[in-house]
């Protein structure tokens, strides 16, 4: 299990917090063998494993039972469109508690808001802190939660939203480069395939019969397409099944992820996409420092909040090492240069950075660098990827016509 420690350094008369994976609570015990004490330890919760707690103030066996459902159908929640109608009611005047009430109220019959907002309000109503809420519910992501619970040390709350919603647009950004830019090749492989299938399908078979009282000698075109007009004459089922099994089995791996994960591996290996990968991890690494850093984090906490990104076990093992050479007194710019976590300019605006002292505006610089970075790459790639990728299709479906189209010329010789 994954647990959030908090140390304390009988040598340092520090305290610190780290993230560590251990068999149970008991297993780690009160001591490490480095001989710093354990102050306490929480469960890490993963988002995939999260439920949500009951929906009202009595909250019996029922409403238990059915607050597990909350985090399953609250992945509707639009979270960018929740924190600015939440920060624009704050804006104007009301607390926390009203705020949420009549986002409830505005919801109506949208189940997802309304069972979400209710169980944030059923944990408020218990006098727990907004953030604490947010994090047992699992539905909000980790820097909205990371920003909240440093606006209640400031009592910033409307800045801290409008900080996570900055952060959102700018991976929103990225994210809609990402998806624009493979609309177009995707929109053209599937009318390819779908071309190509029902050439061969549904076409091919009917020339193959023209084609089967041919005589004379048959060049090597018709002989490859009347056994595959044959094959597919005779096993028309079994390919309609094969193909829709195999639509099925793709639909079921994208919602596993399992696509991603596998296009992530193949991308790792093409060194240009794999630099591009690592602009965007950066970019969102420093954004959200930026945005917690901002809400009062030091830069140490940042990194420890930030290895909840999902960034890859590379930077999240980068980040642990960096944070630890923070805590032993090592530079801001040595410690994420000797670990990965900068380029040359990087390294020397986070000097800038230490020699200023205004690290918020020199991690906000940094985030938009590796930003326009990945949006460049991104626009070169696609006028790239577009016409190779409507190149290979012509030629797909060109090839398949031509083969069609060979014997004509046997039958011809066979009339003369």
């Amino acid at each position: 299990m994954k647990l959030r420690v908090r140390l304390l350094d009988p040598v340092r008369l520090s305290v610190s917090e780290e993230l560590m994976e251990v068999a149970s609570r008991e297993s780690l015990g009160t001591q490490l063998p480095d001989g710093r004490k354990v102050l306490a330890a929480e469960p890490v919760r993963e988002p995939a494993t999260m439920r949500a707690v009951g929906t009202s103030r009595a909250a019996g066996a029922a409403g238990v039972a059915g607050a597990g459902a909350v985090g399953a159908r609250a992945s509707a929640l639009d979270i960018a469109w929740w924190c600015q109608e939440l920060r624009t009611l704050l804006v104007a005047g009301m607390t926390v508690v009203e705020a949420i009430e009549t986002l409830q109220a505005q919801s109506g019959a949208d189940g997802a808001r309304a069972e979400l907002q209710a169980a944030l309000l059923a944990q408020l109503h218990q006098g727990k802190a907004l953030s604490v809420a947010m994090e047992a519910l699992g539905r909000f992501p980790m820097v909205l939660v990371a920003s909240v619970r440093a606006s209640e040390r400031s009592s910033s709350l409307a800045e801290a939203l409008s900080e996570f919603l900055r952060y959102h647009e700018m991976v929103e950004t990225l994210r809609k480069k990402v998806v624009s830019a493979a609309i177009y090749p995707s929109l053209v492989l599937g009318l390819g395939l779908l071309v190509s299938g029902f050439l061969i399908i549904v076409v091919l078979p009917r020339f193959a019969s023209m084609y089967a009282d041919l005589r004379g000698e048959m060049s090597w075109s018709t002989h490859l397409l009347t056994v595959a007009s044959t094959f597919v004459r005779e096993h028309r089922l079994g390919i309609l099944a094969a193909a829709a099994a195999l639509a099925a089995l793709g639909v079921v791996a994208w919602r596993q992820g399992a696509i991603q994960r596998a296009a992530m591996r193949a991308a790792a290996v093409i060194p240009p996409v794999r630099r591009a990968l690592r602009e965007f991890r950066l970019a969102k690494l420093y954004h959200s420092m930026t945005v917690m850093f901002r809400g009062g984090y030091t830069l140490d906490e940042t990194l420890l909040r930030c290895e909840g990104l999902a960034l890859g076990a590379d930077m999240d093992h980068a980040m642990r090492d960096a944070r630890l050479a923070l805590t032993r007194g090592v530079r801001v710019s040595s410690a994420f240069s000797e670990h990965g976590l900068t380029d040359t300019v990087t390294q020397r605006l986070l000097a800038v950075g230490e020699r200023s002292g205004n690290f918020e505006r020199v991690l906000q610089t940094i985030a938009e660098r590796h930003a326009g970075n990945f949006a460049a790459f991104m626009d070169r790639a696609t006028r790239i990827v577009e016409p190779v990728m409507l190149l290979l299709v012509s030629l797909l479906v060109g090839s398949i016509v031509v083969l069609m189209y060979l014997p004509i010329f046997d039958i011809a010789s066979s009339i003369r």
